[in-house]
């Protein structure tokens, strides 16, 4: 997944402040010990470089629990006002993330679909309009159809390919409703009679190999596409 926000963790705030803390409190120890150690009046000197150095240490330790405090509340506000710790540019990621796992389910449903009508000869003979891509609204449709599966990727890609597979998902589902709507209408204007097996001897059923399905389904999606394309720069070219 393309860029992801990370979640808030356990703060290190308190740990750096009970340090500046320790620090400042044990600062005349380090003074006096180092005094002592000394033994003499010149030892005086050192002692207070130590001490101002214990002091200053003290002070990083806690201007940078005081920096990353304001950070974690930072992330907090936003979280709270405007629903995501990455403010505005998170939540608009996590929306678009979203959208792209809805776009490849609904992407996969119309394949399925499109693949499922294709292999029925009794719904092509009953909306041949469907497969016939003189008809412009099934024309759009194979066009939609192979827009997004041009775009199709099998993890999230990052911006703008992810949201042109969502607007190319969207704009094929709408084209395969309104080509069915058309078929249908066709369909009602022309009736045409219901294709079935001739008949025969009765055979007794062969079991069937196993098919994986999902490639079974994206092979019958291309090969439809591709003859659905050669039929239209045919009709171009006449």
């Amino acid at each position: 997944m393309a860029g992801s926000s990370s979640p808030l963790r356990r703060s290190a705030v308190p740990w750096l402040y009970a340090l500046a803390v320790l620090l400042t409190v044990i600062s005349p120890l380090v003074f006096l010990a180092v005094w002592v150690g000394d033994g003499t009046i010149e030892g005086l000197g050192p002692a207070v470089v130590a001490t101002v150095a214990d002091l200053v240490a003290a002070a990083f330790a806690a201007v940078v629990a005081t920096v990353l405090a304001a950070q974690r509340g930072v992330r907090r506000v936003r979280s709270v006002v405007l629903g995501h710790p990455d403010g505005r540019s998170g939540r608009l990621h996590e929306h678009r993330s979203a959208r792209w796992s809805l776009a490849r389910d609904r992407f996969a449903a119309l394949q399925r679909d499109y693949a499922a009508f294709e292999s029925d000869r009794s719904a092509v003979a009953a909306r041949p309009a469907l497969v016939d891509v003189s008809v412009p609204a099934t024309a759009r449709f194979v066009e939609a159809l192979g827009d997004a599966q041009v775009l199709a990727t099998p993890t999230e890609p990052g911006s703008p390919r992810r949201e042109e597979f969502t607007a190319a998902v969207d704009t094929a589902v709408a084209a395969w409703d309104e080509a069915r709507r058309v078929a249908d209408e066709l369909a009602g204007q022309h009736p045409h009679p219901a294709v079935g097996p001739a008949p025969g001897p009765t055979r007794p059923p062969r079991a069937a190999a196993p098919v994986d399905e999902y490639a079974a389904v994206a092979d019958a999606v291309k090969q439809a596409a591709a003859r659905g394309m050669r039929d239209l720069r045919g009709r171009l070219k006449a």
